[in-house]
């Protein structure tokens, strides 16, 4: 401890002086005194770690110090430590590997995380081609006008004319299964998801040829909104028939 410390500590106005501490460590003081010392101790932590440490080492006084910086010449050089200077190279790769090591760890957690609905939609949804061709004439003939029109902007991404065209079609025809199927793939492209719903739940329950199609996307539908436990259900009954989709409906259901 530097002696100026030491000498601020003792000689602080209300609290003990270097006799009175002296005559603590000695265990010669009178109640009166040894009170005072206790309470300066109480109010003070570092005396009492003072105290405690003198009387630990046995000493019953202070000792005389010396000026600190003369101590300080007299302290042995250190032993065994060194300071290791890193290059610019050899900085960035420590950087790096704490980084990589970060970098792993919330990789790792991340994996562990279920995926969110939304998330789920997006890994299983895919757009759904224009399978009716619109160049042999055995596919167009009599086919509704404003039903072909929709399709072909629907092969071009424009879905939301596409949709127009559909619900002049289905004014015609209501219970054209493949208009309902292009209609409700349509809504979807677009985020009208209650739409889509409507569209391709008449195709599935009419039982035709886009009826598996459509149950599949209507059950992407529902997991899009956040209807797990409906979707579920869906999913097992999905799976009492083989067929399309089959294969990811199995994973998509142990996902859920």
């Amino acid at each position: 401890m530097d002696q100026n410390i030491l000498n601020n500590l003792l000689n602080t106005q209300g609290h003990i002086n270097e006799e009175e501490l002296n005559a603590y460590l000695k265990d010669d003081t009178l109640p009166a005194l040894r009170h005072k010392v206790e309470n300066a101790m109480l109010d003070t932590p570092l005396y009492a770690d003072a105290v405690e440490g003198y009387q630990e080492m046995g000493m019953d006084s202070l000792p005389t110090l010396e000026d600190f910086s003369e101590f300080k010449k007299k302290l042995p050089a250190p032993m065994g430590a060194k300071i290791v200077q890193l290059t610019p190279a050899q900085r960035f790769m420590r950087v790096a590997a704490v980084a990589g090591v970060l970098i792993l760890a919330v990789v790792g957690y991340n994996s562990f995380q279920p995926s969110t609905p939304g998330e789920l939609f997006t890994d299983y949804y895919t757009h759904y081609g224009n399978d009716i061709s619109l160049a042999r004439r055995g596919d167009t003939e009599g086919m509704n006008k404003d039903f072909k029109y929709a399709l072909g902007q629907y092969a071009i991404g424009e879905f939301a004319v596409a949709n127009v065209g559909f619900k002049r079609a289905l004014e015609a025809e209501p219970s054209n299964d493949a208009v309902h199927f292009f209609s409700g793939m349509a809504h979807i492209e677009t985020g009208n998801f209650t739409e889509a719903t409507e569209h391709l739940t008449i195709v599935k329950n009419n039982n035709g040829t886009y009826a598996r199609k459509a149950f599949w996307y209507s059950i992407l539908v529902t997991i899009n909104t956040g209807d797990v436990d409906k979707a579920k259900n869906l999913l097992g009954d999905f799976l009492k028939k083989p067929g399309y989709k089959n294969g990811e409906a199995e994973k998509l259901l142990n996902e859920l």
